[in-house]
């Protein structure tokens, strides 16, 4: 979560000056500790509600999605990005005038223990980088003259069951693997572990120090894990920051007779036992333009962790809501079928790779056999990855 907008200048102007909510002085609690009747002085009008962090056309097709959909979306601006989320804008009304700045506190814990807290001046916030599917509280301190502090009730609303897709600046085509459910139910796939998204550097990507700045210390990546040929002498370090681990392992995109082949083999071990170790993640997994290679790769993945087939066309299809989607292809719902249709074929020899078995099954049954995965990692990756819900 990030509130670089408004947030920081205050904070550097004030932060150092008030270590705790409350240093001194009364405070009022609106929540009434006392019994009198609540009279509430701080409210918000997002109480309860569910928020979308998607607008637009890519709002439309994620949340009415059915497989080639995508088609429907292919004319429009192609120069840009055009499923870029949009910030949580969270607003409040004090009744009572004067306050000088407001502390603000948001966190996935009703209690707020490790909530994230802002300083802001006015009485609205905007906050990046939220989860999606997830219910979030957050409370509101009010700073008054003479060290008083008003305090808040405890408010919530929801993030909306979407993709997450995620801002990078000077990159394109970026989203979180997490946020889905398995085909049972029982389980969800964890966000803010993989990132799956175009290069940050050559032809198709030009990370800014902002962008570098979000990567590392708002996402917290570990391991840059790059699926491209190499360019010139083959780098031997994360383009993003040097302290990343850096994992290069070219393969050949979702045709079936390249992911079987001697050729790529030893890539794909490599990175497969990536996600086996708990130490490299969070993992952000790239090709050029973040749709091919690394969409085969992202499958493979997501067909293990359990994701249901829609979820995971769903997925494939956003790269072409992304500047770096369209890069190389023609802009029309011919090209964009074409390509999903090769897609459909990796999917249809990994769902029948063992007749009769789940995708998932057949996912760790094809890791198993063909690369020589051990059932520990298998079990390595999905404890890593999946949560109960």
């Amino acid at each position: 979560m990030n509130n670089k907008r408004k947030c920081l200048a205050m904070a550097l102007a004030i932060g150092m000056a008030f270590s705790t909510v409350a240093c001194a002085g009364a405070q009022a609690n609106a929540d009434n500790s006392s019994g009198e009747p609540y009279v509430p002085t701080i409210t918000s009008p997002q109480q309860g509600k569910t928020i979308s962090l998607l607008e637009g056309d890519i709002y439309e097709f994620a949340s009415n999605y059915s497989k080639y959909c995508g088609m429907n979306f292919t004319l429009g601006d192609y120069q840009g990005d055009r499923y870029m989320p949009r910030p949580a804008t969270l607003t409040w009304k004090n009744q009572r005038e004067g306050a000088l700045y407001y502390t603000f506190k948001i966190g996935t814990d009703k209690e707020l223990e490790d909530a994230d807290t802002y300083l802001v001046s006015e009485t609205i916030i905007h906050i990046d980088y939220l989860y999606a599917a997830t219910d979030y509280y957050y409370q509101i301190y009010a700073h008054y003259d003479n060290d008083e502090v008003l305090k808040s009730r405890v408010f919530d609303f929801t993030t909306a069951a979407l993709p997450r897709t995620v801002y990078i600046e000077g990159v394109s085509n970026t989203r979180d693997m997490g946020g889905y459910l398995t085909v049972d139910g029982t389980h969800r796939i964890k966000q803010g572990m993989i990132y799956r998204r175009g290069e940050v550097d050559r032809n198709w990507g030009k990370i800014t120090e902002e962008g570098k700045r979000v990567m590392v210390h708002e996402l917290g990546i570990k391991t840059d894990l790059d699926l491209r040929e190499a360019s010139g002498a083959p780098l031997t370090q994360s383009p993003i920051d040097p302290s990343l681990n850096y994992v290069n392992a070219p393969k050949a995109p979702y045709y079936t007779d390249k992911i079987i082949s001697a050729e790529y083999k030893e890539s794909l071990i490599k990175e497969i036992r990536t996600f086996a170790n708990p130490d490299n993640y969070p993992i952000y997994l790239h090709c050029s333009l973040g749709r091919d290679r690394a969409g085969t790769l992202a499958f493979l993945i997501s067909a293990l962790l359990g994701m249901n087939e829609m979820d995971i066309f769903r997925d494939y299809e956003m790269s072409f809501f992304s500047k770096n989607g369209w890069a190389d292809a023609a802009q029309g719902a011919g090209q964009l079928n074409a390509m999903v249709g090769v897609f459909q074929g990796l999917y249809d020899y990994i769902k029948n790779y063992k007749r009769g078995g789940s995708m998932a099954d057949n996912a760790a049954a094809f890791m198993m056999e063909h690369l020589g995965i051990t059932q520990e990692e298998i079990d390595t990756i999905r404890e890593i990855m999946l949560e109960e819900v």
